[in-house]
């Protein structure tokens, strides 16, 4: 039995019957002071909170001593808490994703990898339309016959996600389609940022005008990523699908840059443009923007160029190269940090969607002898180093969630929709309800019952590996190879490297 196996086992038994009732001892609604949850936790960094006497009593009592032996036990440096929860732009989204958090202990206990009580981040397919076409659309865009929500339906939508499970959505991400098609995207994107602690647009970039990234800017956007299939027109164009798509794409990323929006270059990276990996990266850092590596999933469009897929090889190769990269800065800010006492470099720049990255990540920092790891393709912030590893890799349908263009709900964004996909619809279904007891969901929660196969006498798979707590494979992948069984493993992975040349290999016979 794994470490982490036995360590679930201890929890259940011994520390989550303490701390279900203890937190729901926090976990109060003050009609004069609002959420307890978040004020004691303002209160426990020395934000002057106006409280009444009982939420007074109860921060100090209780949540104070509780927040302090936690942070101890996690190494969570108080000083680091502090910058993002209180003095950080993006300080709502931090508070809405600890009160999460905490109910989500309150409500399934502390359990690896962690589950919230809702959802970190939603990323809504906001539309149908595009003007693109590109080979690897997992929402096949470009058909505008199919039913959207209205504005006002948006809105509700909206609404909604504002109050998820008491606390409120931390982060919604526009997507596509391409959103900015839509003649009502920034009146919605504006309406979201006013109620979303953090609001981000993932575009093909074509249509960012210089008038439109001033909107952007004006709407309150908080990030931008556009997606960048190649280092040259001719690769790029020939898997978008419309001659002239590279150099919009790049006048998007540029005026972006130049109305001060945090920008990220995003790729799939696929047979088709793997040779040219560096030069794409190359070029985000002369542009000063952030990288971002899509995996190549066969799911929606791209089923029909399923042979565009990585190999374990290649994959393995574009993880340790944006790895590289990422370890490199986490280097560099360390020395500043011992020689100065503090460091501007920004570690946070280059990311994959691919869980392997974690495994990656950690292998190269051990060669240096460092103990770092880039988890879920967003902790890369020195000082969430040991809270990053209860996050435990792919996040779908546990750290995040999808929203399709008429408001049904899906685990990750990477499936099919299908009825089996399909969780409900968020304007009519209770979101809460399906979060907390939706099969399905539980199924991409549950690492133990991961699977491994026999080939050649030698068992593989995500079951048994050691890594399956920070990484879990790419479940999205597993659904599409093997027929929708979600707990199969990941052929995408260099340990399961016999089962993808079993499979991929019988498929080309």
């Amino acid at each position: 039995m794994q470490r982490d196996t036995l360590e679930n086992a201890l929890f259940s038994i011994t520390i989550n019957p303490m701390l279900k009732p203890l937190i729901s001892s926090i976990d109060k609604n003050c009609p004069k002071d609002g959420s307890l949850l978040l004020n004691s936790l303002k209160d426990f960094l020395g934000e002057p909170v106006p409280l009444c006497s009982t939420c007074r009593h109860i921060s100090r009592k209780i949540a104070n001593p509780f927040y302090e032996i936690g942070s101890r036990l996690l190494r969570a440096d108080k000083n680091f808490m502090r910058n993002q929860f209180l003095n950080n732009e993006y300080g709502e989204a931090w508070l809405r994703g600890f009160g999460l958090m905490m109910k989500g202990i309150e409500k399934y206990g502390i359990r690896i990898p962690f589950v919230p009580a809702g959802p970190f981040e939603i990323v809504w397919n906001f539309t149908y339309q595009c003007n693109l076409r590109c080979k690897h659309c997992y929402e096949n865009a470009g058909n505008t016959k199919r039913r959207e929500l209205s504005t006002e339906e948006a809105k509700e939508v909206l609404d909604i996600l504002s109050h998820i499970s008491g606390i409120g959505l931390p982060a919604l991400s526009f997507s596509g389609g391409e959103p900015l098609v839509r003649k009502d995207f920034f009146e919605l994107a504006a309406y979201a940022r006013k109620r979303i602690g953090y609001v981000s647009i993932a575009s093909n970039g074509t249509l960012i005008t210089k008038d439109n990234a001033k909107k952007i800017k004006d709407a309150g956007i908080d990030y931008v990523e556009i997606s960048i299939d190649g280092a040259t027109p001719q690769v790029h164009n020939e898997f978008r699908g419309v001659p002239g798509a590279f150099e919009n794409a790049m006048r998007g990323v540029k005026n972006c840059v130049e109305e001060g929006i945090d920008t990220c270059i995003a790729t799939v990276l696929h047979k088709g443009n793997l040779a040219e990996t560096e030069k794409i990266i190359g070029l985000a850092k002369e542009l000063g923007v952030r990288f971002m590596h899509f995996n190549y999933i066969p799911t929606g469009r791209a089923k029909a160029y399923v042979e565009l897929d990585l190999t374990p090889e290649e994959r393995l190769h574009v993880l340790e190269t944006i790895g590289t990269e990422i370890i490199g800065l986490y280097l560099q800010a360390k020395e500043e940090e011992v020689k100065y006492g503090k460091s501007n470099v920004k570690v946070d720049r280059f990311f994959s969607t691919c869980p392997q990255y974690a495994s990656v990540t950690k292998e190269l920092s051990q060669k240096f002898g460092e103990k770092f790891m880039v988890e879920a393709h967003y902790a890369a912030k020195k000082g969430v180093e040991n809270v990053a590893n209860f996050l435990g890799g792919c996040g779908a349908g546990r750290l995040y969630c999808c929203l399709e263009p008429n408001g049904d709900i899906k685990p990750c964004v990477f499936f099919p929709t299908n009825k089996d996909t399909v969780l409900g619809n968020i304007l009519k279904d209770n979101f809460e309800e399906i979060w907390d007891n939706h099969p399905l969901l539980w199924k991409l929660r549950v690492r133990e019952d991961l699977e491994n196969y026999i080939v050649d006498g030698k068992e593989v798979g995500c079951g048994n590996c050691p890594d399956k707590y920070i990484c879990g494979g790419c479940r999205a992948r597993a659904y599409s190879y093997f027929n929708g069984n979600v707990n199969a493993p990941d052929i995408g992975c260099i340990h399961n490297k016999p089962l993808w040349e079993k499979i991929v290999g019988n498929k080309k016979r």
